[in-house]
């Protein structure tokens, strides 16, 4: 089959705003359910009490109903005896009131006597009784129309004599997975088949956002086998989602099949990730073909397919806060199409800092880590660094007033600490950008994070980090908090089969995986490779750049690569063979005011603590010997 071509891109909202004009005829269905089972659900019509709460005129406090004609004339200076059964009876909360008691006293405002009680003081009528209807009067209105139903409404409901309810039906979502590449979790992964996840997602942001996911099985890149399930799913749901085969790829059948059984509305939406967008109308239902890659689906469901469940439910869309926030680097972008970046956030010096995260449609763990995510319109060519942007929030701005923001070189103990900080239920968080050492000390010298990570190496005498701090913070008090000492060097594979033993061993035919440029552990590459004189455009993947130690371990575990330089801990991780190259000092830097910081203090404090140190152990390649040690400049 031949490709398919986006031949008439929209731009989001005209593609939104056309398909939900053709599906303005559906009109949400309403079901009956027990008030206990309605919490979350909407009202579909006004609701109205049948009886009055309370029912009856009750005591609202424990002490003696008395008859309130009877007191006025107590005081201070003329106390009133009252009289069991002539002047009171005794009565507890929620006790009837009954004629010719009309008031309660409560206990605490009572004289024991041995003929019953003295007061020093009147009474009204109605005094602390709970009059019939005070909380809710028979036939008065308990909840309008399209109502979401909290705890407290079910407990008014229940008072009132509703023990059913009329609320809107949740649409039922069909979410069909395809493509042949695709494997169940259940199954074991090999090198060709992919683990399909994204229906599992869908699921449960179906859920929610207020309806209910069905899942098929996944279905095989076969137009019948397509056209099959579609049909089944629109004579089972209100909703259809296909996933993937939705972009021109010859194997991509979905729109085919859609405009076989229906109208295609629109292929192919100008925002990026997520292009490859089918809206279509089939059997008077929607039917959304969704992109494939992780990032690019999340962002298309929230875009795409909650406005039309909300038709169903009859509410409005997703109402995300919106902040304002500094972004930390430049981001270019093409004027082609809206382009979604997820961010993390951490207020640093009093401003609020947005780092950007990866951009991959594929980079599923984006989405885990982001904070929120800002939209480069698709009239600008890109965001200058230390720009305000609009930030749309995905997590609570609490959450970002105590996180501790990290921006520099990676190692694994980043999450090591940030999971240590959170486990101690001091409500802190760790939020680490990796772009490498000296872009995080660029970071720190602009305000942009707490702490920059850093392992820069001084070639003229051996140290680490003290002299590029001094050479840039010039007139400033710093301080370089002692971190670990750590393992660095060349991850191989399991056996060494290239017999790689030192940097003067990487050859022509040895495939290198470079680290980015500003990385202390490239710098450290390029000065062992001075000291070897190779020069860098003799390395076969000097190019080819990586952004963390891990992503390094796993390029030479799949063969992307034969070799690149990393940490210990890394290789340890996967299982590959590491050759030692140098025992470097990873510390780090910051300025000397804000040692004092709640939630610096409390990252100086798993530093220091007996389980990161076991934890380091279990990850091998580690020592700790001035690890929370302060050094000031």
């Amino acid at each position: 089959m031949k490709r398919n071509l986006y031949l008439n891109i929209q731009n989001k909202e005209e593609a939104l705003s056309g398909f939900l004009k053709a599906m303005s005829d559906i009109h949400p269905d309403k079901e009956r359910i027990p008030v206990i089972k309605s919490l979350g659900r909407t009202t579909a019509e006004a609701v109205f009490a049948r009886y009055s709460s309370p029912s009856y005129n009750s005591c609202a406090m424990d002490g003696i109903g008395v008859i309130s004609s009877h007191t006025k004339e107590a005081s201070e200076y003329h106390p009133v005896e009252l009289v069991y059964e002539t002047d009171y009876v005794d009565v507890d909360t929620g006790d009837r009131i009954l004629p010719p008691y009309d008031a309660v006293i409560m206990a605490e405002d009572l004289i024991e006597t041995e003929n019953g009680y003295r007061i020093i003081a009147p009474t009204h009528p109605f005094a602390h009784v709970r009059s019939v209807g005070e909380d809710v009067v028979a036939k008065e209105m308990v909840l309008p129309s399209h109502h979401t139903i909290r705890a407290i409404d079910i407990g008014v409901l229940l008072a009132s004599g509703i023990r059913e309810i009329q609320v809107i039906k949740k649409p039922v979502v069909g979410i069909i997975p395809t493509g042949d590449e695709m494997i169940e979790y259940t199954e074991e992964p090999e090198d060709g088949k992919i683990i399909e996840t994204n229906s599992w997602m869908f699921e449960n942001l179906v859920a929610e956002n207020g309806g209910i996911g069905r899942r098929y099985p996944i279905v095989r890149d076969d137009p019948e086998k397509i056209r099959k399930a579609v049909l089944k799913a629109l004579d089972e749901c209100d909703i259809v989602l296909i996933n993937a085969g939705s972009s021109a790829g010859r194997d991509d059948y979905t729109v085919h099949v859609l405009r076989e059984l229906g109208e295609v509305l629109t292929h192919g939406v100008a925002v990026k990730p997520g292009k490859p967008v089918i809206l279509s109308r089939i059997k008077d239902k929607p039917v959304i073909g969704l992109p494939g890659y992780p990032v690019s689906s999340y962002l298309t469901f929230t875009e795409f397919v909650v406005p039309v469940m909300n038709l169903y439910l009859q509410k409005g869309g997703r109402d995300y806060r919106t902040v304002q926030a500094k972004l930390s680097k430049t981001l270019m972008s093409s004027l082609k199409y809206e382009e979604y970046v997820r961010v993390k956030l951490g207020k640093v010096d009093g401003e609020l800092i947005a780092s950007p995260l990866e951009r991959g449609a594929g980079a599923s763990m984006s989405l885990v880590r982001a904070d929120g995510f800002l939209v480069i319109p698709q009239n600008r060519e890109g965001i200058m660094a230390h720009e305000c942007v609009n930030v749309k929030l995905l997590i609570d701005m609490k959450s970002v007033e105590k996180t501790l923001v990290l921006i520099g070189s990676h190692d694994l103990i980043l999450d090591v600490i940030n999971d240590m900080m959170k486990g101690e239920q001091k409500d802190v968080r760790l939020s680490s950008t990796h772009v490498g050492s000296l872009s995080g000390l660029i970071a720190l010298k602009k305000k942009e994070a707490h702490l920059a990570p850093s392992h820069l190496l001084n070639e003229a005498d051996g140290s680490y980090n003290e002299a590029i701090v001094r050479e840039m913070f010039q007139g400033e008090k710093m301080a370089i908090i002692k971190g670990v000492r750590r393992r660095q060097g060349l991850i191989v594979k399991k056996g060494n089969p290239m017999k790689i033993h030192s940097v003067s061993d990487i050859g022509p035919d040895v495939r290198y995986v470079n680290r980015q440029r500003g990385a202390g552990t490239r710098v450290l590459f390029d000065y062992l490779l001075k000291q070897a004189g190779i020069l860098p455009e003799d390395i076969q993947g000097y190019e080819h750049e990586e952004t963390t130690h891990m992503s390094v371990a796993v390029a030479v575990q799949k063969g992307n690569a034969d070799t690149g330089m990393g940490i210990y801990s890394s290789a340890r991780a996967l299982d590959l063979d590491f050759v030692d190259i140098a025992f470097e000092e990873y510390d780090f830097v910051t300025y000397a005011s804000w040692i004092e910081l709640p939630f610096v203090q409390e990252f100086l404090r798993v530093l220091k603590s007996d389980g990161f140190k076991e934890r380091l152990e279990a990850l091998g390649g580690y020592s700790w010997e001035e690890t929370g040690d302060i050094f000031y400049l």
